[in-house]
């Protein structure tokens, strides 16, 4: 489609209520369209009477093997948790990649997440993952059976456009990739695996835009990059990813960064400022309903 269409999607609702009550926020007065949902904490419950208050929003599983406990019984999972019951954090990944996850219980509980948001919701749009941990090989696999059989046509897209933040976008992304040559083959794999999914019959949108929210250099000017990305949005369907929310105790458990960078970014997607920018720069704001 010609325009600039842009999915404005906030991570991590269900993770913790302070969280739940900045995503509410920024739904009401803000940029934001659509949700991923981490299911397997019980705030995740909040789903239910959002989705009645906001019956448009997009709502996707944010698949979640790391942080917190899982839906099944950790009896039926042994290999995903510790021995009190807790996934394994950063641990997960090693324990992926060196073969001591076990697959079976990986979609086991997958499965588990996507069925109690499909039963708050009447349609689940798309999937990610928490940490972007299900474009691992092992993982990803895993993701599209899963997407096959829960009829889940969308996803989230893995083939990013880096820099937004800047006004010489380009020159500095070059610098960035001739700098950082392992982070270009990582941004190439994804690309492979967007065209595989695709194989597979997912959609998804033509890009995802990318910013550095955890630099002090954005933190210090959080409403003004929001507005630069809306000023340098290509044409076609974008996609960006926001985590915006209250600090509390419960994620101050659960989180060991990206903490108060959500609370700058609560008030910079609620900005009318930033809506005005939106409008100005002709973009139109979608949900994973459009895709």
């Amino acid at each position: 489609m010609s325009g600039k269409r842009l999915l404005v999607n906030a991570d991590g609702y269900g993770f913790t209520r302070g969280l739940n009550r900045g995503i509410e926020e920024v739904l009401e007065n803000g940029v934001v369209r659509s949700i991923s949902v981490n299911a397997n904490f019980d705030a995740a419950w909040d789903l239910k009477d959002l989705v009645a208050r906001h019956p448009d929003v997009s709502v996707g599983v944010h698949l979640n093997p790391v942080v917190g406990r899982p839906i099944a019984d950790p009896a039926d999972v042994p290999t995903l948790v510790d021995t009190e019951g807790y996934f394994h954090w950063d641990d997960f990944t090693p324990r992926l990649q060196r073969g001591a996850i076990d697959l079976a219980e990986l979609a086991r509980e997958m499965g588990l997440q996507i069925e109690r948001i499909q039963g708050m919701v009447q349609t689940v749009t798309h999937l990610d993952g928490h940490q972007d941990r299900h474009v691992w090989p092992k993982f990803f696999g895993v993701f599209l059976d899963l997407a096959d059989r829960y009829g889940i046509e969308r996803m989230r897209t893995h083939a990013r456009l880096v820099g937004m933040e800047y006004e010489r976008r380009r020159t500095w992304a070059a610098r960035y990739y001739a700098t950082n040559p392992r982070r270009a083959a990582v941004q190439l794999f994804g690309r492979y695996l967007m065209g595989k999914a695709r194989r597979r019959g997912l959609r998804m949108c033509d890009r995802r835009l990318t910013i550095d929210a955890t630099s002090e250099h954005v933190r210090s000017r959080m409403l003004e990059t929001w507005i630069q990305v809306a000023r340098a949005c290509p044409s076609g369907t974008n996609e960006i990813v926001c985590h915006p929310g209250y600090v509390d105790d419960d994620l101050r458990r659960w989180a060991k960064k990206t903490l108060e960078q959500r609370e700058d970014e609560r008030r910079a997607l609620g900005d009318p400022r930033l809506r005005a920018a939106m409008e100005e720069n002709g973009i139109r704001l979608i949900t994973f309903h459009d895709i």
